[in-house]
């Protein structure tokens, strides 16, 4: 899920995006092969509803912050939403919070998001 940063200059994407492939470290194994599924699904709330299909079959989820445009209450907001979920909680979905756009010099710190 990316979050709901104002993108001035760009359009944001309506639709989430799938794939299917083997990670590099699955092609080398002998026997079973397992693939990966991901699923990217833009921040836009009008997406969100999106968001409910996938979560119950979720095996893990990324969580991308735009630190340039950081937009704390918002993020908390949807933050708490996702966590709450009874597929989140009762699966113990693992989260993982990445900080994206780290590399601009007006951007939020790491340790200012965190």
């Amino acid at each position: 899920l990316r979050d709901l940063s104002v993108h001035r200059g760009t359009v944001t994407s309506m639709e989430p995006n799938e794939d299917t492939f083997l990670l590099h470290s699955e092609t080398t194994k002998i026997g079973k092969m397992k693939s990966v599924h991901v699923v990217d699904i833009p921040g836009h709330s009008r997406l969100r509803p999106k968001l409910d299909e996938f979560l119950p079959q979720a095996a893990g989820m990324v969580f991308v912050v735009d630190a340039l445009e950081f937009l704390p209450n918002l993020i908390i907001s949807i933050l708490y939403d996702i966590l709450t979920k009874a597929s989140v909680v009762t699966k113990k979905v693992p989260v993982l919070i990445c900080c994206n756009k780290t590399d601009k010099v007006t951007a939020h710190t790491k340790e200012f998001i965190r």
